[in-house]
């Protein structure tokens, strides 16, 4: 314990690597959960693709010398954002099916945009493009880890004070604003943050990995856990478990630890469905006549009583 201790002091990299992955859990606890209850989860994966869209546009814009100024970073956030506002225009009613086809053409648009500027930027800049891809928790720098913790804290924030209405607008945002709530001005609020964040994760943990961050854990928290609290918190803890896992492996075998922590996220769920199906099972069997026909008899023998004590007084 001492040693690990000791290499994590020494070692700056494992040290944003960890910090990174905790904010990454508060993240997927904050955001993820309230898009598993929004019904939304595909808009993790269609935000995280946005973003390399908008990175190629930053990369575009710099070398061409148009806004040099412009960092690829921006143009994530940009196009993110831009994603969340569509999705939430084609919400605004309520319906998820509208929101899921708004995601899935957002997320076509963004891949599209940025095949197209790969063309037209420097050959050795395009793998900083699909950098976003993959990602790697170990090579976050000192700017990612402010940016990400920033926007961390502004969702935290938010959503611990508009925690009840969040619920209410996932669950029924109709009966929401026939209540008299500003469901509109809530349902924006949500994705927009979401986006943010969910963005800059992507730069952690990867376009295609942070679906299983942001999602797997949420919904195997909804299978099992009741209270939303509950789900919030035992969301953070399967996504930190698994990033942390994730990386600690990548020093013990060559591999990504973001690959790694997908994979356990992926595997929470499957195990959550397991536990589920084994919970009514049980629940089928105690409440199966056939194990306690004593009981039924001793039950049925009371209600004829009451029955005949009924009619005895008319």
């Amino acid at each position: 314990m001492i040693d690990i201790i000791q290499i994590i002091i020494e070692s700056p990299f494992l040290q944003r690597a960890i910090l990174g992955a905790l904010l990454i859990a508060i993240v997927a606890a904050a955001s993820g959960t309230f898009l598993v209850f929004r019904g939304l989860s595909f808009m993790a994966s269609g935000v995280a693709h946005a973003a390399l869209g908008g990175t190629a546009l930053g990369i575009f814009l710099q070398d061409s010398g148009l806004v040099p100024w412009f960092d690829p970073i921006l143009g994530a956030l940009l196009f993110s954002v831009l994603v969340a506002a569509f999705t939430g225009y084609a919400g605004e009613s309520g319906i998820t099916q509208k929101m899921e086809v708004a995601v899935g053409v957002s997320f076509a648009l963004s891949m599209s945009f940025a095949v197209f500027l790969m063309y037209y930027i420097p050959p050795y800049r395009v793998p900083q493009i699909w950098g976003y891809l993959i990602g790697d928790i170990l090579l976050l720098n000192d700017l990612d880890i402010i940016m990400l913790g920033s926007t961390t804290l502004l969702l935290a924030v938010i959503t611990l004070m508009f925690n009840k209405e969040f619920v209410y607008v996932s669950v029924d945002m109709e009966g929401s604003t026939a209540h008299g709530m500003n469901a509109r001005a809530y349902h924006y609020l949500m994705l927009i943050v979401s986006a943010l964040a969910i963005a800059l994760a992507t730069k952690a943990v990867g376009a295609i990995l942070v679906y299983a961050i942001m999602v797997a854990p949420a919904a195997a928290s909804n299978e099992l856990v009741k209270s939303v609290r509950g789900v919030i918190f035992s969301v953070f803890l399967i996504a930190l478990i698994a990033e942390l896992a994730g990386i600690a492996t990548s020093f013990v075998v060559f591999v990504s630890p973001s690959a790694i922590a997908g994979i356990l996220a992926a595997l929470s769920y499957i195990l959550a469905l397991q536990i589920k199906r084994l919970k009514e099972k049980v629940d089928v069997d105690i409440d199966d006549p056939a194990l306690y026909p004593d009981d039924l008899k001793v039950t049925w023998i009371q209600s004829l009583s009451h029955e005949h004590e009924d009619e005895h007084e008319h």
